[in-house]
């Protein structure tokens, strides 16, 4: 009687042991290699709607040399507390590269102790100033987009902080708009 039970004890593990190789789980016998899935290089994102605006003000046609954003006005009026804000936008995100006026020398940007900098900042102030070539349209899509090694910044500026850092641009020796390109 005992090699009975042995044996039907023996039986049952060799035929679970059989059926446990199968996948056996129905319906959850769906392998994750057989679901339908897109890879990224299959399709296609989807396009920003016309005149609609992502999240982080990027927007089609934006771009500073084309005639749409030479165009482009400061929208705000140019005060005293525009040009403080401006300042204090300019103090936090600007000097690192271009310096405390604007005329290079900074941190980040200066090669005198063997680092190589790409491509250094342009002066915004002084002598050899390009603000007074660049309209206020392209200084703003400059700060909010970015341009050659210098990333954008509309994620970390509201428009009306960035337009305050162009009316405190143009306030600097040199800088004022002279009807460049």
């Amino acid at each position: 009687m005992a090699n009975l039970r042995l044996a039907a004890r023996a039986s049952t593990v060799v035929v679970g042991l059989s059926l446990s190789s199968t996948a056996m789980a129905l319906p959850w016998d769906i392998d994750m290699v057989d679901a339908y899935f897109y890879r990224g290089y299959e399709w296609n994102m989807m396009t920003v709607p016309e005149g609609a605006v992502s999240i982080n003000r990027w927007a089609p046609n934006s771009d500073r040399m084309t005639p749409e954003g030479q165009a482009l006005r400061n929208p705000y009026p140019v005060n005293t507390t525009a040009v403080a804000t401006g300042e204090q936008m300019f103090n936090t995100y600007c000097t690192a590269c271009h310096g405390v006026e604007g005329q290079g020398g900074a941190p980040v940007a200066d090669n005198t102790s063997g680092k190589r900098y790409p491509i250094l900042p342009p002066m915004l102030s002084g002598d050899g100033a390009v603000t007074a070539l660049r309209s206020d349209g392209y200084l703003y899509l400059t700060i909010r987009n970015g341009a050659a090694v210098m990333s954008g910044y509309g994620q970390a500026m509201d428009d009306d902080e960035m337009w305050a850092i162009v009316s405190y641009i143009r306030t600097l020796d040199g800088a004022a708009y002279s009807g460049g390109l």
